[in-house]
């Protein structure tokens, strides 16, 4: 059941990150590249854990949501 909530919630993230990281790409920041490289990253993190290189853990789960957070608050007047 954790696996599919888990797998839901990535879907979600993933589809957010896209959206903010083409706001981003079409935009005049100046810190366009380090903001595109790592939301790339954070796109594939979750990618990497559903093909199974990385095992679903705790810490995962309560990690990985306070860097989305954090990501999506840093960069929210990156697009204006």
């Amino acid at each position: 059941m954790i696996r599919v909530l888990l797998a839901a919630f990535n879907v979600a993230i993933v589809t957010l990150l896209v959206y903010r990281l083409v706001q981003v790409y079409r935009s005049y920041s100046t810190n366009k590249s380090w903001i595109l490289s790592i939301g790339i990253f954070l796109i594939l993190l979750p990618s990497v854990m559903l093909l199974g290189f990385i095992r679903p853990s705790m810490i995962y789960i309560l990690i990985y949501p306070v860097a989305i957070g954090l990501f999506l608050f840093f960069i929210k007047d990156e697009t204006a």
